[in-house]
């Protein structure tokens, strides 16, 4: 959601072990810095997408019933549009410092690269066995 609010990846500009970012999202609330300019109802949505407790977070059922409310609700709608604009005009320096007091953007290509590193081996499907 963070990266379709500002229409950019997320980046890490630092060096990482890749063993320990799982653990830095998912006990130590790695996240992207939120603008203050971003639209509050998004921002709330968002953040309880990032809920540690699996159950707290919104389901894609959810998403959209929340995105529909927010399509006939003229004030969302205005809040929506204004933080649009004032998003575009954020200068690209802001992105590079997202992060303030140690945390980290999460470089998403470092990640894809050492994924295809990896070598996996999976069990063969007989596509004519299909389980229940």
């Amino acid at each position: 959601m963070w990266e379709t609010l500002y229409g950019k990846t997320i980046s890490y500009n630092q060096k990482f072990d890749m063993s320990k970012l799982g653990f830095l999202i998912c006990y130590r609330d790695l996240r992207p810095a939120v603008n203050k300019e971003a639209p509050q109802c998004y921002v709330n949505l968002m953040r309880k997408c990032w809920d540690k407790n699996s159950e707290k977070r919104s389901s894609a059922k959810d998403l959209c019933e929340n995105f529909e409310k927010w399509h006939s609700d003229e004030s969302v709608l205005l809040e929506l549009n204004e933080s649009k604009s004032l998003l575009e005009n954020i200068e690209e320096s802001y992105y590079e410092n997202m992060f303030k007091g140690g945390s980290k953007f999460i470089n998403t290509r470092e990640i894809t690269e050492k994924l295809s590193e990896m070598i996996l081996v999976s069990k063969g499907i007989d596509s004519t066995e299909v389980p229940d």
